[in-house]
């Protein structure tokens, strides 16, 4: 299932070591704090586990990290004001690859 990701983080090196993180985990950024994309069920539970500890660190008390679970017809009825090269398909997990 694809879940978007997002996060307002005051700390640089926090903000980018989770933002490294959520890009290992193989969502995409479509935002400079939003990232979108499939992952598996285990997949997300350990990015969770992963996110929360990084997030107890934080000595902001402001900080905040958003998981929101997304469909398909979600992200294909999504709507993108100015310059931004997003491939729905890909993000929703309906591309398919053929390899010859």
């Amino acid at each position: 299932m694809a879940h978007l990701v997002c996060y307002d983080i005051a700390d640089n090196s926090l903000r980018t070591k989770i933002g490294k993180k959520i890009l290992e985990a193989g969502l995409d950024r479509i935002n400079k704090s939003v990232y979108l994309g499939t992952i598996t069920e285990s997949g997300l539970k350990q990015l969770e586990v992963w996110l929360n500890s990084q997030m107890n660190t934080s000595s902001d008390s402001q900080d905040s990290l958003i998981i929101i679970p997304v469909n398909a017809q979600q992200i294909q009825q999504m709507r993108v004001l100015g310059r931004n090269d997003l491939d729905k398909d890909e993000l929703s997990g309906d591309k398919s690859t053929l390899i010859f």
